[in-house]
Parts: C-alpha cells; sequence; structure tokens
C-alpha cells in the first residue's frame, strides 16, 4: 500500500471519528453528534466513510475522490439545516426578542464539524490522479 492509501484511510477514520463527536451542545439535554442530529444524513455520512475505506484499501482513486466530495456536500447541507433548525427551534415563544435569547444558548461544538472536513479534504487532496508515462 502507499502513502495515498493511508492517507484515504485516515480522512475516513476522521470522518466516522467525527461523526461520533459532539456537533452540538443543548444545555439541559446534553451534546449531541451527528447520529443525534439525523438518522438519515449519519447513515449517509457513514456509509460514505465506509465506501471510502474500501476504496483506499482497493486503491480505488476515483471512487475516493467522489466519496470526499459528496462527504462536504452532505456535511454542508447538513451545516446548513441545523442553523435555521436552531434559529427557527424556538418559534412557538411569541416574543421575538425571548425567542432569540433561548436560541443563543444552543452553542456548537465544533470538533465533529471540523474532523469531518478535514476527513473529507484529506480524501480529496491524496486521492491525486495517477500520473501515467507517456512512451514514445
Amino acid at each position: 500500500m502507499t502513502f495515498k492509501n493511508y492517507a484515504g484511510i485516515i480522512g475516513a477514520l476522521l470522518v466516522i471519528a467525527g461523526g461520533l463527536s459532539p456537533m452540538l451542545h443543548l444545555p439541559i439535554i446534553g451534546n449531541w453528534n451527528y447520529w443525534d442530529l439525523d438518522t438519515v444524513l449519519a447513515s449517509i455520512i457513514y456509509a460514505l466513510a465506509t465506501l471510502a475505506l474500501i476504496a483506499s484499501a482497493s486503491n480505488k482513486r476515483g471512487l475516493l475522490r467522489f466519496c470526499g466530495w459528496a462527504l462536504l456536500l452532505v456535511l454542508a447541507f447538513t451545516f446548513v439545516a441545523v442553523y435555521f433548525k436552531v434559529n427557527n427551534y424556538f418559534s412557538f415563544i411569541p416574543l421575538k426578542k425571548l425567542a432569540a435569547a433561548a436560541s443563543r444558548i444552543i452553542h456548537y461544538r465544533w470538533l465533529g464539524w471540523a474532523l469531518i472536513s478535514s476527513g473529507a479534504i484529506i480524501m480529496i487532496i491524496f486521492s491525486g490522479k495517477n500520473k501515467k508515462l507517456k512512451v514514445d
């Protein structure tokens, strides 16, 4: 196995570790990881990470790059969805200032987000194309 294979495995393991790390902190409830945020998106993330592990072990660079881009896309979608959910979570409170103050008590935990994005970026960067020598 080459360095690119090991880098792909490390990137996939970072994505899995990021999915298990806390991503949001709710004061009374506690920390939420990816699975607590949304089970469907978490299943997609873990399936792509597993596919990336298989792709890096079997030296499929195109599949590894696809998994990296798909992971970044799903992570961006999740971040936007979580942002809107946090800002609208207390919309049932009739006073706008009180609802805004209540939504500010929910905090992002950036470790999980950073691990997933760095793992996906590692997969994209180190899955470079194989350079074929041109024989004349």
